[in-house]
């Protein structure tokens, strides 16, 4: 888990660091920073690589021209695990009636085993699932404790969550 933490540390320095490396010296606002969908800035980017889920850069080629407009040469975005957690349940909601009803019914995902393409996701749940796009899952499924002990080896859980992507 150590590992982890100072891994996510060295990316987003050298993340934030190669993005202003690329900008012009003239222009200390040429990158942009998203946290959770909104608009920040890098002082306000600065979160405990633990509670990060998800960072995407887009380099100067991507940026969407009312950006480049202002000057933004790359854009980092940032999602923390909660908001990851919110996106990706609304998501999967929508995708099945079947995990909406288990979620409705046990008011949150805590309870739920996430298997991922036939494997079972036991660390850092809400980065692998926050990765995911709605055109890129088949298919979601909800299974007892039951299925989940003979078929997962998997105890403890309300449910498992069996996603299937392209």
């Amino acid at each position: 888990m150590q590992f982890r933490i100072i891994l996510s540390c060295l990316l987003l320095g050298s993340i934030t660091c190669a993005a202003q490396d690329s900008s012009s010296s003239k222009s200390p606002d040429s990158v942009l920073f998203y946290v959770d969908s909104l608009e920040t800035a890098p002082k306000a980017a600065e979160i405990n690589p633990e509670k990060i889920a998800f960072i995407n850069v887009v380099g100067f080629k991507t940026v969407p021209e009312k950006y480049r407009e202002r000057g933004i040469k790359n854009i980092i975005y940032i999602e923390t695990k909660p908001f990851a957690n919110a996106r990706y349940t609304g998501m999967f909601s929508e995708i099945s009636p079947a995990y909406a009803e288990a979620l409705k019914k046990y008011g949150s995902d805590s309870s739920f085993q996430y298997i991922l393409d036939g494997a079972v996701l036991k660390s850092n749940v809400e980065s692998s699932l926050a990765a995911l796009e709605k055109k890129g899952i088949v298919d979601i499924s909800v299974i007892s404790p039951k299925i989940l002990k003979e078929q997962y080896k998997v105890t403890g859980m309300k449910a498992g969550v069996l996603i299937r992507s392209k």
